[in-house]
């Protein structure tokens, strides 16, 4: 399948009024418009994060509550753990909230749980270990909790008070907690908010959460200074969530980030000057986001959180060394286990794309647990469908555990929520989610089919061929300038909801370009517009470039100043191109058909070819004489209709399809441009001995499978398409031949078959339908047969 990206514009032409307070910059104000900042107030706003007045804590109804809790913990020396996750924006609020309760003298330690043998929140495992050794009298979750309904009824039996502090979607039963501060939650929020507030809050990560409770602790002890040291570390579990960066949370990191670049923590700054960032007082959010949260992630993924967790609040040079080492170590070996699932991942998804059509669902049990969240992610952008990526569990043989991923269109946790009950555990976002069950319970295969009914009830009117891109607006070549760029970066911090600016240019020339880098996979362009200036452009990870120079094309891009021997050029960084120059796998002018039809005893040749042939091929042929006459061919090369492979360069076709959509989808998906047409005879099909064949392979059903049957393997079995099994299938189903329950688009179940009764059959209304249906089956393949080369590409073009 070719995924291509559609570009939709933003844009919002913005008034006078806000130009003017932006200084008459018509791109600065283009660009608050599109975000919803559309008066010279808001623009104000948002403009200053710094300077931004953050809500009261005890806009939590339980903020008071949970914190008399803690003063009581405090003041009677009761021994308080915070509990938290192992994924960034767990580490981070356990960091936070750790070094707060330190700063007020409370004995205090920290849990974090193992990803490879814990899941998500709170196990009894764990309470056990908290309540019992280290006697622990107040337990309060980071992150985390808000499903727990079991574990805190558990810890509340052994006489330990929890407080949930948390930002994930709540169920519609909530634990039974001492105290709940999550905006998401029922009744959490003072009814005194507006909308706007309110949704402000619901932004917040579980970080900000947790540094609203530590400001208000910081408040009541009059610390409010000790706010400087944590806001770093909330801006990063901020930014590692990946939670929309506006309201409190582009305040948040905006004065988290301010502290950062002046090198206070001494852990983060190490990590980042390791990763290469030589000029630490221009970090930028970009820069947390891809240097120092996965570092803190891969810690969490492959060992232990812990390693992560003292980078944060460690104040020993020798500690932090020797941790930043053991960060990058683990995110190198991250990066490689990274490479070699999303392979294997990728191989099994397209050797069964058939039964991925709308969705990704694998499952390997030698994955690791720490890792298949990341490859989801990755299959996601690069087949646009949600994926659902598991393995076993590392305690249990019969515990299965999913990472999920979406796009934009689909919420996988509603999703998920249809099938809650055949969970052991359940949790996530819109976006991102996990889950486990026992396949003690029910089979990954049964799992795969009930998840798979339920996508394709959510996904009917969505195109997976086609990803709809934003851009913020049209720039010509003339507003490619360092002051354009400086005025741009006042948005920062880029993120969710706020992202780096991407915009368009139309109609520019391709003047020259160079491949570049070590692997000359990255390419440099020249471009020019009107006979403007050139303008530089870079396209990374490119390297099958086709475009002539001198060729007209359109490009999507961000802007970035690179400075090389104190010379400094604005670049734009290429993130599309459009051209009508440009060959894609779905352009059929690029595609070559070579016609072999009237070539007799050519078999031999055709074989040694394939098998020494360096491109990628794929053999089209469904019928089973003629898969053994090629059985000297590697099977993995032999697709039918139901398992047509991505990214093949040349496709020879040993067999006909069924119907002209049915080529064109086999076109399409595999992106091949150079077509062999095959010499071999096709018999023509019998509406009446299709009709018997037919009967035959129900009668098997009953016996064998217990009547359920596939309609897209009949139809293959048979030569067929789908329509016309469906509608013999239907005419069965009147004349009271079977009883057919469809169970969804493509699977039915019969309970029984009667002996057939042909009479009957063509006595039906519906058996004329039938017979046509067949009729321009064998009008295709005759038409394939004997067509000109030019009418295939016709056909091709259509």
């Amino acid at each position: 399948m070719t995924v291509r990206k559609i570009w939709k514009s933003k844009y919002i032409e913005p008034t006078e009024q806000l130009i003017q307070s932006c200084g008459n910059n018509r791109i600065l104000a283009s660009l608050l418009s599109t975000r919803g900042i559309n008066t010279p107030e808001k623009a104000a706003v948002f403009l200053n994060p710094l300077k931004a007045i953050l809500s009261s804590p005890d806009v939590f109804v339980d903020m008071q509550k949970a914190y008399l809790r803690i003063k009581t913990a405090i003041d009677n020396k009761e021994h308080i753990t915070v509990y938290g996750d192992f994924d960034a924006d767990g580490v981070t609020s356990t960091a936070l909230l750790y070094l707060t309760l330190k700063e007020l003298g409370a004995d205090v330690d920290f849990y974090l749980p193992d990803r490879n043998t814990e899941s998500h929140g709170l196990n009894t495992k764990a309470l056990v270990q908290i309540i019992s050794k280290k006697k622990t009298k107040l337990i309060i979750t980071v992150d985390c909790g808000i499903s727990n309904i079991s574990e805190v009824n558990f810890a509340k039996g052994f006489k330990a008070d929890i407080i949930i502090t948390d930002h994930h979607e709540a169920p519609e039963q909530i634990p039974d907690a001492y105290a709940i501060l999550n905006p998401k939650a029922p009744n959490s929020l003072s009814d005194t908010l507006d909308i706007e507030e309110i949704q402000s809050l619901n932004y917040l990560a579980g970080v900000g959460v947790a540094f609203k409770l530590a400001c208000k602790l910081l408040k009541e002890y009059n610390k409010e200074n000790f706010v400087h040291k944590i806001l770093p570390i909330a801006a990063i579990g901020t930014i590692g969530d990946v939670v929309e960066l506006i309201g409190e949370n582009r305040s948040i990191v905006a004065m988290g980030l301010e502290i950062i670049r002046s090198a206070k923590n001494r852990g983060i700054t190490k990590v980042l000057e390791s990763a290469g960032i030589e000029d630490i007082t221009k970090v930028s959010s970009e820069n947390i986001a891809f240097i120092l949260v996965p570092r803190i992630n891969a810690a969490g993924r492959l060992e232990s959180p812990n390693t992560a967790i003292q980078i944060l609040i460690s104040d020993n040079d020798e500690e932090i060394n020797k941790y930043v080492k053991t960060l990058n170590e683990l995110n190198t070996l991250r990066q490689q286990l990274c490479d070699e699932i999303f392979e294997q991942a990728k191989s099994m998804y397209l050797s069964d794309i058939a039964n991925n059509k709308k969705s990704i669902i694998l499952l390997n049990e030698n994955w690791h647990i720490g890792i298949i969240g990341i490859v989801a992610s990755k299959l996601v952008e690069t087949y646009n469908k949600p994926v659902f990526l598991m393995t076993k569990d590392a305690n249990s043989q019969n515990i299965i555990r999913c990472s999920c991923r979406s796009i934009s269109e689909i919420n996988i946790h509603s999703i998920l929520s249809n099938h809650k009950e055949l969970f052991e555990g359940f949790g996530g976002h819109k976006m991102a989610a996990g889950f486990s069950f026992d396949e003690n319970k029910i089979s990954f295969e049964k799992f795969k089919k009930l998840l798979s009914v339920t996508i394709d009830e959510y996904t009917q009117d969505i195109n997976f061929n086609e990803i709809p891109v934003d851009f913020d607006m049209y720039l010509n070549p003339e507003d490619i300038t360092e002051d354009n760029l400086n005025q741009i970066e006042k948005l920062q911090p880029f993120g969710s909801a706020n992202p780096s600016p991407v915009f368009a240019m139309e109609n520019v020339t391709l003047n020259s370009y160079k491949m570049m880098g070590q692997d000359n996979n990255h390419l440099k362009m020249f471009l020019s517009k009107n006979n403007s200036p050139q303008i530089e452009c870079i396209k990374w990870n490119s390297p099958d470039f086709s475009l002539p120079v001198n060729s007209e094309l359109d490009i999507l891009f961000t802007l970035k100043l690179n400075i090389f021997n104190n010379v400094k050029t604005v670049q734009l960084i290429a993130d599309d191109i459009h051209s009508k120059y440009l060959k894609t796998s779905n352009d059929t002018s690029s595609i070559k058909i070579l016609d072999h039809r009237n070539k007799k005893n050519i078999l031999n040749q055709v074989l040694d070819f394939v098998n020494t042939t360096k491109k990628k091929t794929a053999i089209f042929v469904e019928n089973p004489s003629l898969i053994k006459q090629i059985n000297k061919i590697p099977s993995d090369r032999i697709f039918s209709r139901n398992d047509i492979p991505t990214e093949i360069e040349q496709l020879m076709f040993f067999d006909v399809p069924s119907s002209k959509e049915q080529f064109s989808d086999i076109l399409k998906d595999t992106g091949a441009n150079l077509i062999h047409l095959m010499n071999f005879n096709v018999n023509e099909i019998n509406t009446d001995s299709f009709i018997t064949k037919l009967s035959g392979m129900l009668n098997y059903s009953i016996s064998n499978l217990n009547g359920e049957i596939d309609l897209s393997r009949i139809s293959k079995a048979l030569g067929v398409t789908n329509d016309a099994v469906e509608c013999a299938l239907t005419i069965f189903d009147d004349i009271q031949m079977i009883d057919l329950n469809k169970e969804n688009e493509t699977n039915y179940k019969i309970t029984y078959v009667h002996p057939i009764e042909l009479s009957k059959v063509k006595e039906h209304d519906m058996y004329l339908e039938l017979t046509s249906l067949i009729k321009d089956i064998n009008d295709f393949r005759q038409f394939y047969l004997n067509s000109s080369i030019d009418d295939i590409k016709e056909l091709i073009e259509c």
